[in-house]
């Protein structure tokens, strides 16, 4: 029995709680309410007020950084590897020799020749002073004269080839990382490794071919990548002398002469194309604009009432829009509870913000 008393107590406890608390609750959501929707019908929101500004007119795309130059190291000869002479990753300057290829063949046929030229050379003093005294013929002596040039141009040759085994670094510049090791056999076909120019980048990026006439050698542009918030300059100094059929648009090439260890040939970066400024450009909230089946309007305070402006969109920035309409400095644009106005309705702007 003691057991229904206590559970019946429990219950009359909870029911009073409930008694008291529910009608506190219930008068904190009122004014809540009220704020959006009061009695007369006036419903409230925030206001934006309008200003003009100097707006940069600009283009953006997605680019990909480049080296100054680079190259991918290989051996113009197929032969064997005896030396490597720079360390991954490492600067070296122009003219650095990188890689040593087997040439003990080369340099055996270059003694034969050098003897073969030290006989060719006597001998044709030799036959230079039987010809002054007239017992050589001339036909003679240009043979021997012919065989000494002969021997020299196989140096030469041989010369060559052996220069081919020394391969050197075509630019100063960041060696990558090597493919081979001492003993490899290097082809051709083979990359021992690469090569980049970090002095200055070089950004490729593409404007649709509706501003071809917009833009012009030496414009500047401004890009930025992923993790990096500073944001670098270039200049505008190639494009592709053709529209992409595919994308229709055309490849631009800039150059920045702002080197920096964090900026990586290869890395995508987001580029701002200024093309020209725009004086009393109107900004507003891009969560204000209003797409309907004609474009997009805004809804603009007036004297306590919705008026709606019909308005052409221009430059995008981060969260703000340029609006182009009849609209003038000084409107309070209504940025929230868009939903629930319609024109000519009753509005209360509570909170006004610029």
């Amino acid at each position: 029995m003691n057991k229904y008393i206590k559970f019946a107590i429990i219950i009359l406890v909870i029911g009073a709680a409930l008694y008291f608390i529910i009608p506190k609750l219930s008068s904190k959501e009122k004014p809540q309410t009220q704020n959006q929707s009061q009695g007369d019908g006036t419903t409230s929101a925030d206001g934006y007020v309008i200003k003009s500004t100097d707006l940069d007119n600009e283009i953006q795309a997605v680019g990909t950084i480049r080296a100054n130059e680079e190259v991918e190291i290989r051996s113009e000869v197929s032969r064997k590897i005896t030396g490597i002479y720079f360390k991954e990753g490492s600067k070296v300057g122009r003219g650095k020799t990188l890689f040593k290829l087997d040439d003990a063949d080369l340099i055996a046929s270059m003694n034969k020749l050098k003897l073969d030229e030290q006989l060719a050379v006597l001998n044709e003093k030799r036959n230079k002073e039987l010809l002054d005294k007239g017992l050589l013929s001339q036909s003679d002596y240009d043979i021997q004269i012919n065989n000494l040039a002969k021997i020299r141009a196989d140096m030469e040759s041989i010369q060559i080839q052996i220069d081919k085994t020394n391969i050197r670094a075509p630019f100063s510049g960041f060696v990558g990382l090597r493919n081979v090791s001492v003993g490899s056999y290097a082809t051709p076909t083979n990359v021992l490794t690469t090569m980049q120019d970090l002095s200055k980048l070089k950004i490729d990026f593409s404007i649709p071919e509706k501003y071809i006439n917009f833009f012009k050698i030496g414009q500047k542009i401004f890009f930025k990548v992923a993790g990096i918030d500073e944001e670098y300059e270039g200049e505008v100094y190639a494009f592709e002398p053709k529209v992409e059929n595919g994308t229709k648009t055309l490849i631009l090439r800039a150059i920045s002469n702002r080197s920096n260890s964090k900026l990586l040939p290869g890395s995508f970066t987001n580029v701002r194309l200024i093309m020209k400024q725009i004086s009393d450009a109107m900004l507003v909230p891009t969560q204000a604009v209003i797409p309907n089946l004609k474009g997009q309007s805004v809804y603009i305070a007036d004297n306590g009432k919705v008026k709606e402006v019909s308005v052409e969109l221009g430059n995008r920035l981060e969260d703000m829009v340029q609006i182009i309409g009849d609209i003038k400095q000084g409107d309070t644009l209504i940025t929230t509870n868009i939903l629930r106005l319609k024109p000519n309705s009753k509005v209360k702007i509570v909170k006004v913000s610029n």
